[in-house]
């Protein structure tokens, strides 16, 4: 198992995104053991671990494993993925009011997930959240459950490093 991370993790998950983008999904949940956050990162042909130190600052920590398909049961309505956003498009998504919300939910269904590609502005999402940890637990198999544990170490060492005082 390879373990990537920062921005090599980046760019493996943007290149397997290249080659389709349609299908994706992207959840993330805290970790019911040791206080970090787990995500699923999901496409039509793979799946992703991924170990966050937290969802709560602008450049996290983030660690990752491929791994088994499927953990997570349910798939997002509207795939995540990146949508051009036109000038003439962004007021009208932008305004977090119950109509905004509504216009911002058809334009993401209305536009097809692409490669972003050419300068421009891109919207990224869904991300489903959920306060529940569904990616852990005993939903997961021996394998999944290996690779949490292992990232979670990982991670663990990744902030001793960075933090010498930390746990």
């Amino acid at each position: 198992m390879e373990i990537l991370e920062g921005d090599a993790l980046h760019k493996a998950l943007l290149e397997r995104y290249s080659k389709n983008p349609r299908g994706w999904s992207f959840t993330v949940s805290p970790s019911p053991r040791n206080g970090f956050f787990d995500a699923r990162v999901a496409g039509p042909e793979e799946s992703w671990h991924l170990k966050l130190d937290t969802i709560f600052k602008p450049s996290p920590f983030v660690i990752g494993a491929r791994t088994d398909k499927d953990i997570v049961k349910v798939a997002p309505p509207i795939s995540f993925g990146f949508r051009r956003l036109n000038a003439s498009d962004a007021s009208a998504v932008l305004d977090d009011s119950p109509e905004g919300m509504r216009r911002l939910l058809a334009y993401l269904g209305a536009v097809s997930p692409t490669v972003p590609s050419t300068p421009g502005s891109y919207l990224q999402g869904p991300f489903v959240y959920s306060d529940r940890a569904q990616i852990a637990g005993s939903s997961m198999t021996r394998e999944q459950q290996r690779i949490d544990t292992r990232l979670s170490d990982e991670m663990t060492a990744l902030l001793r490093r960075r933090y010498p005082s930390y746990g």
